[in-house]
């Protein structure tokens, strides 16, 4: 290969090579200095290389930023000595700070049982010093999230203040299972690398001079906040709102919902399409008025530019409008090969200043839906055209389709299942709502000098958004609206992309490819047919296997059973005693798609506390549930703790099981073992878990909820054969389980403790894991291993962890 020849595939095997150097290094961390010492020699070979214009330059320059790659991720993870992140842990006490709020404060409101109100405030500082363990201020750095709570909000704290308060240091952490997006990676893609929680001596901020620049922009948005809070809806006026500047707050979760079902949701966050739209507008605007192609393309880098600085210039704000506005301004200027060479140069350079942003759910949808629009939409377009589908038409469903194309993999990894309606709402919807978005940023500076007539553009907007709600829940609501896609192995997504990729060749890159592949024709028919064959054999003799997955929801339980031939059961489903996060919508189902599992046969719950019943709401609004079997509480107790109203029909699925039940499900075995009565007189509930046995072959699972030591005695009292060979460890691994003659009587191989990342009870106890690891039997904490999921075809067993893969 000659020197700048193939630029564009150059470029992109220089991106693969830096993302799988950059990969490479988070799923198993290089040790020692032996990359910097590589990455130095692979420097200075390629340098003599390329000076001596050798064939061979091109491959030696793939392995440097494979290897940078690697080292990039080492120094990227790597916190300073006094980064806040250091003085997280259990063990560490209460610490004090001092920093800087680096945003505007986010308050939202929670009801408490007591019909009272408590206001939350999230403040996202940047640490100066810290006081901890007796010890004078020290220099500090890092920035965190600080959670606090108050009895009213205030809103006196602004950007650029001094902000002190007390309170816990913890490590980032987030739900470890497949498919969920990485809190912690997420995060730290943004500098943040701690969460500190205050305690009661609360938060206290001191007004700093500086920043008027970024305070007069959070006021600007105050301005059209208040200004569509003024002539619209709150709900409204939130929803508009998020379509301009991005965000969640405020919005009815049936609209979202909505979004997510046509494939739009993506309207709610500023990204790649905000950038083109602003640009769009302005280029148009420059093209009726005849200006120069070099005024114009100055114009749309001004627009967007003051667009960025609108929205906050936050990092996703900041990589769309870089992304967005390079790759139009390329494809406006008539250099779609330019584009490409930009993108994969922006691409490059992003990840080399950021290699976090490889795993971050924003970088990875913006990218890819870009490449989508200058690869992909101008070879659909052509075809389209060719097939006489007119060009405006044409354009935008080439555009659709290969947004939705590109990002496939991505979606199916994240969230298993695409809209089939996308193209609809995309052709129907998204102009109404880039309208609603053109409109909403006009009605705000016209309200500056017009105030009238800024709040009547505004209530056009909210008929509109009206209007567009209603046509995207009628797409929503269509038969199938919403495909469920299994997520893809690394092997499945490169041969999808290769697939794709063929697509992009000419024809004499075509015909040069069938030339090359013909002589071989023969040999590769018949390797395909071995391979097919041998896979086919292998599934047909390959022993059938259970698996049990046991599933990281914090602090709860949740447990999937997979039988042979596929059918699907539950066994409590996780939840929170807040109520204030749906852990069976956004943990359990995504859990359950991931694995393409559409349906439960059945769901059995040990008792009706939050955290074991409370993620059932979810999962019955979301998929298709046979039966759920419940302890002896009463339907009411289950009503209350999944948020369900006393007549929801929903309820009609619910009934106790009892004592000897059996259920034979594809050749597994659920036997109920125990299920005391209710109570005379109350109880914490604990006391009334049901114990379930699953057994496939010899292998079997004991689930005992949060059953306590009395009720194991009158288990074991009641003579019955209760040995497992996985035991989910009782009540969190509280001390009031787990006896030792519990232990001995089911003489498990593993115990599984189901607890939630530095949990305020401080489960499980250290003496309890002692008495487990004594007994000879081995743990696993889906805090430290994420989600952990056994397989067994009734013989033998394997397990394995989602972290340690991680």
């Amino acid at each position: 290969m000659k020197t700048g020849q193939y630029p564009v595939s150059f470029l992109f095997a220089l991106l693969l090579a830096l993302a799988a150097g950059i990969a490479l290094a988070l799923a198993r961390p290089p040790t020692g200095s032996w990359p910097v010492f590589l990455l130095a020699a692979l420097f200075a070979v390629s340098a003599i290389l390329l000076w001596r214009g050798s064939r061979c330059c091109w491959l030696v320059f793939l392995l440097l930023f494979f290897v940078l790659g690697l080292c990039r991720l080492q120094g990227s993870m790597a916190l300073p000595a006094n980064d806040i992140s250091q003085w997280a842990g259990a063990a560490m006490p209460e610490v004090r700070l001092r920093g800087e709020i680096l945003e505007e404060p986010r308050w939202t409101k929670e009801l408490q049982p007591d019909g009272s109100t408590v206001h939350k405030v999230r403040y996202l500082v940047r640490v100066q010093k810290v006081k901890a363990m007796g010890r004078d201020w020290q220099p500090a750095s890092g920035r965190c999230y600080l959670y606090a709570r108050s009895p009213q909000e205030d809103t006196s704290a602004r950007i650029g203040d001094g902000i002190m308060a007390m309170g816990k240091v913890r490590l980032l952490h987030g739900y470890q299972n497949p498919g969920q997006i990485d809190t912690r990676l997420l995060l730290r893609t943004d500098g943040i690398t701690a969460l500190v929680m205050a305690g009661k001596a609360g938060v206290s901020t001191a007004p700093e001079d500086g920043h008027e620049f970024l305070r007069s922009i959070a006021s600007l948005r105050a301005h059209y906040r208040s200004s569509m809070e003024e002539v619209m809806p709150k709900a409204d006026a939130a929803a508009v709102f998020a379509m301009l500047f991005g965000g969640y707050d405020g919005i009815e979760p049936e609209l979202v919902e909505d979004f997510q079902a046509t494939g739009i949701v993506h309207i709610l966050s500023v990204s790649g399409s905000h950038i083109s739209l602003v640009a769009a507008v302005i280029a148009g605007l420059a093209a009726l008025l005849h200006l120069p192609r070099a005024l114009s393309a100055l114009l749309v880098l001004g627009a967007i530019a003051f667009y960025s600085v609108l929205a906050g210039c936050v990092p996703p704000v900041i990589r769309a409008a870089i992304m967005g506005g390079l790759a139009f301004l390329a494809l406006a200027l008539g250099r779609e090969r330019e584009s490409r060479i930009i993108l994969l140069l922006t691409g490059l350079g992003m990840l080399l200043c950021k290699p976090l942003l490889l795993f971050h759910i924003s970088f990875e949808l913006s990218y890819l839906a870009t490449a989508g629009l200058i690869f992909l939409a101008p070879v659909i377009c052509r075809w389209l055209c060719a097939h006489r589908v007119p060009r405006a038409l044409a354009m935008g469903l080439a555009i659709t389709t290969a947004a939705q194309l590109m990002t496939l993999p991505v979606l199916a990894w994240y969230f298993g299942q695409v809209s089939i309606v996308a193209l609809l709402a995309n052709l129907i919807v998204v102009p109404i709502l880039e309208l609603i978005i053109v409109l909403g940023l006009l009605a705000g500076l016209i309200a500056f000098v017009l105030p009238f007539l800024g709040r009547f553009v505004f209530a056009m907007d909210s008929l509109l958004l009206g209007l567009s709600a209603e046509v995207t829940h009628v797409l929503a609501q269509l038969p199938h609206s919403m495909i469920f896609v299994p997520a893809m192995t690394p092997a499945g997504c490169a041969l999808y992309y290769l697939l794709l990729g063929s697509f992009l060749l000419n024809e004499k890159q075509k015909t040069w490819l069938c030339a090359q592949i013909l002589p071989y024709r023969r040999a590769l028919t018949a390797l395909l047919l071995i391979l097919l064959l041998s896979y086919g054999s292998w599934k047909i003799m390959a022993p059938r296997e259970m698996a049990v997955h046991f599933i990281d929801v914090g602090q709860g339980d949740a447990a999937l059973v997979v039988t042979p031939h596929g059918q699907a059961l539950m066994f409590d489903t996780g939840g929170t005693r807040s109520g204030s996060f749906d852990v069976g919508a956004h943990v359990d189902v995504p859990y359950l798609l991931h694995y393409d599992i559409h349906e439960l046969a059945a769901i059995f719950l040990t008792h009706a506390h939050e955290d074991h019943a409370q993620g059932c709401g979810g999962i019955l609004r979301k998929m298709p549930v046979g039966h759920v079997y419940t302890a002896s509480e009463g339907v009411d107790a289950y009503a209350r703790s999944l948020g369900f109203g006393d007549a929801d029909p929903l309820l009609r699925k619910f009934s106790a099981a009892l004592a000897g039940d059996v259920f034979t499900i594809d050749g597994v075995r659920v036997e109920v073992l125990f299920a005391p009565p209710k109570p005379e007189h109350g109880g914490t509930g604990n006391e009334v878990s049901n114990v379930y046995r699953v057994s496939y072959g010899k292998a079997s699972f004991l689930f005992t909820g949060d059953l306590v030591k009395e009720q194991e005695a009158r288990l074991l009292a009641s003579g019955q054969e209760i040995s497992s060979s996985v035991l989910k460890a009782g009540h969190h691994g509280s001390a009031t389980s787990s006896s030792e003659e519990f232990l001995k009587a089911v003489a498990p191989q593993y115990g599984v403790f189901c607890v939630g990342y530095e949990n305020s009870f401080g489960h499980p106890k250290p003496e309890i894991v002692r008495r487990y690891q004594d007994a000879g039997i081995r743990t696993l904490r889906t805090d430290e291993d994420g989600a952990v999921v056994f397989h067994t075809d009734g013989r033998s067993m394997r397990v394995e962890t989602y972290a340690a893969k991680s």
